[in-house]
């Protein structure tokens, strides 16, 4: 293996030797990796044979009698000559130009062998002196000894300047975007990836407006206020951060920050319960909710949160199977389990299991997690069990009857009409569905009902003069409305406010 020029000499700042004393084979730069002081050896130092140097005869050519020419070492600039090989190159190829021509070759006369057919040396350097590699290659090297310069930073230097600016404009231009995606998320914009792909136009008034999607509409919005984001996003770069992609991994970012700021405060409580349920999604995978439940603050400002951490996707539910899934999921957070001082689940066996379920296999690696049936769940259920009341059932699929019968553009508008026509100041302007699962829903509902109960008794009662089969379902739902109905009306509207 070829030595490197420092191995044969050293030469100090200070020093003001001449390096090419040093140097006699070129040879020691030919055919392998040189390094930024060595390039600049090869483009400024190497050895130069003087004017009244001999120039020897090739043993192939002794008969002929062909030397090498001093003038042509006047006349290219980029040619070198090497007593060693005697033979010249080119310095700049040797540096820059490796390959070249068709098919990227390996170079082979005047950079990696030196050139010795001295008969056709003229034709051969005038074709070698177009070639486009060698005068890239010339190009480069002068770049390169502007920059190598004592007064200018090295070149590992200068890329990474760069290098920064880039990183730096980089993070300019994508903190907006984050900003975009983050402010749909709080406002419950839905994001339209394979819509967002695609440089954004800034079109001027004269030219008609397009109608684009939230995320990219607010981003232009954004961008009107922000020249550095306004070129960058009328730019043709390929990478513009705006793909769903890069939506995706910013939200996931978003989760993964918003899960340690909770995992922090619930380990600086110092103790936390416990919540979970398993629900089969739309794509019919069973998901695993995981929530805390911790007291958060001091002093006098000490509040309760409940936070809602992620969701796991299990594949059995059995009580052995979730539990391992919670207090793995726990771990996997980063929240100190061995904090757990309650758990809150539903009351299914697999759950609340005082052998097999899941509350009791936890509690064994936990002892100070106890046991709650979740509240919620037992209100649920509690409320269900008074729903079965005859008088409350009735009550409420009359409502839902309600909601059906004047959910079609004619009748509804005969109860928006006779609304307009009061006095009364009311919130609402149609009847609500009662959610089958969601007593927060429900309690919207009815409240809603009883607000607009006269107005639907009076638009009942015109419909009832109606010459169709409309007014037979009017005069049913009028007769629905009796005294059991207002009592029961009454019982709810107390009972749901409670809940």
């Amino acid at each position: 293996m070829a030595k490197k020029i420092t191995d044969f000499f050293t030469v100090s700042e200070s020093d003001s030797v001449n390096v090419n004393v040093y140097i006699f084979c070129l040879c020691l730069f030919i055919n392998r990796t040189l390094s930024d002081i060595e390039k600049h050896v090869v483009l400024t130092n190497l050895w130069s044979p003087p004017l009244s140097y001999s120039f020897p005869l090739l043993k192939q050519h002794v008969k002929i009698k062909i030397k090498f020419q001093y003038r042509w070492l006047e006349k290219y600039c980029w040619l070198c000559y090497s007593e060693k090989l005697e033979g010249d190159f080119c310095k700049y190829c040797i540096v820059f130009a490796r390959t070249g021509g068709i098919g990227s070759q390996t170079l082979a006369s005047l950079v990696l062998n030196g050139f010795q057919n001295w008969k056709n040396a003229l034709e051969v350097f005038e074709k070698h002196n177009e070639h486009e590699y060698h005068k890239v290659a010339i190009l480069k090297g002068e770049n390169f000894l502007k920059l190598f310069s004592k007064s200018q930073p090295n070149i590992i230097e200068i890329l990474d300047d760069e290098r920064l600016k880039q990183k730096k404009q980089n993070r300019a231009n994508i903190i907006p975007i984050i900003k975009c995606v983050i402010l749909c998320g709080r406002q419950e914009l839905a994001l339209r990836g394979h819509t967002d792909f695609g440089p954004i136009c800034f079109k001027s008034e004269s030219e008609p407006y397009i109608n684009e999607v939230n995320f990219r509409a607010i981003l232009k919005y954004k961008a009107e206020d922000m020249e550095h984001l306004n070129n960058f996003l009328e730019s043709d770069g390929r990478y513009k951060y705006k793909s769903s992609k890069i939506q995706n991994e910013i939200i996931s970012s978003c989760g993964d920050l918003i899960l340690k700021k909770i995992v922090k405060e619930v380990d600086m409580a110092g103790c936390f319960s416990v919540l979970a349920d398993e629900t089969t999604d739309i794509s019919v995978k069973e998901q695993l909710s995981i929530c805390v439940r911790y007291v958060a603050g001091s002093g006098t400002d000490v509040y309760l949160c409940e936070r809602f951490l992620m969701y796991i996707e299990i594949d059995s539910l059995t009580g052995k199977d979730l539990a391992f899934s919670i207090v793995n999921g726990l771990n996997s957070f980063g929240v100190n389990c061995s904090n757990m001082h309650g758990q809150g689940y539903d009351g299914a066996s697999n759950m609340a299991g005082r052998f097999k379920g899941t509350q009791t296999i936890v509690k064994e690696t936990y002892p100070k997690a106890l046991y709650v049936h979740c509240a919620a769940h037992s209100l649920n259920l509690a409320v269900s069990a008074a729903c079965e009341i005859q008088a409350i059932r009735n009550y409420l699929g009359v409502i839902e009857k309600m909601y059906c019968f004047f959910n079609t553009p004619k009748r509804k508008n005969v109860l928006v009409h006779v609304i307009d026509e009061s006095d009364m100041d009311t919130k609402s302007k149609s009847l609500k569905h009662l959610c089958a699962t969601r007593w927060v829903e429900r309690y919207t509902a009815i409240n809603d009902f009883i607000e607009l109960f006269p107005f639907v008794v009076v638009a009942l009662d015109k419909i009832y003069g109606w010459n169709d089969t409309t007014a037979t379902d009017a005069r049913i739902l009028l007769n629905a409305m009796d005294s059991e109905f207002l009592i029961s009306l009454q019982v709810v509207k107390v009972i749901i406010i409670i809940i």
